[in-house]
């Protein structure tokens, strides 16, 4: 193994096991508390529900608008974390949906190249994984058999 491969590999796992501990340390905790839903009036003058969960959604994709995120699934506010301070946002998005994993596999493959990341390298198994960079920023994403998706976002 060469120098810049083992230096690549250190920081993958390094940065898993910083959202291990992450993860463990807030992601520990089912019981979450969501205001009751409360209507709001659109841009079109309709009157909308909004749910807390909704716009807890919204708010992960916003603070990550250069992640992809299936159709097929929906954002688990209760195991995914995200942290900001003014110079960098991070965080583990769990996302679960149905489809096959192979699916999940080149969705993420062509949509992260087509949003501006370089892939790192991935691995296509029973539990897939994929790792992406841009300047400044890591991404590793893991895919299990069930189709649950694990997105880890961090500093390069």
């Amino acid at each position: 193994m060469n120098k810049a491969t083992t230096k690549s590999l250190s920081k993958v796992f390094g940065f898993l096991a910083l959202m291990v501990v992450v993860g463990g340390l807030y992601g520990c905790n089912g019981n979450m508390y969501f205001r009751p839903d409360r209507t709001a009036v659109d841009e079109s003058g309709n009157p909308r529900t909004v749910t807390e969960a909704r716009s807890l959604e919204e708010g992960i994709i916003q603070a990550f608008p250069d992640l992809p995120v299936p159709a097929s699934h929906k954002i688990d506010l209760v195991e995914s974390v995200i942290f900001s301070s003014p110079t960098q946002t991070v965080g583990k998005i769990v996302l679960r949906g149905r489809a096959d994993s192979a699916s999940l596999y080149r969705f993420f493959e062509d949509s992260m190249a087509a949003k501006g990341w370089s892939t790192v390298n991935a691995f296509q198994s029973s539990v897939s994984s994929l790792y992406f960079a841009k300047p400044g920023r890591f991404v590793a994403i893991v895919i299990t058999q069930d189709s649950t998706v694990y997105i880890n976002i961090g500093p390069e």
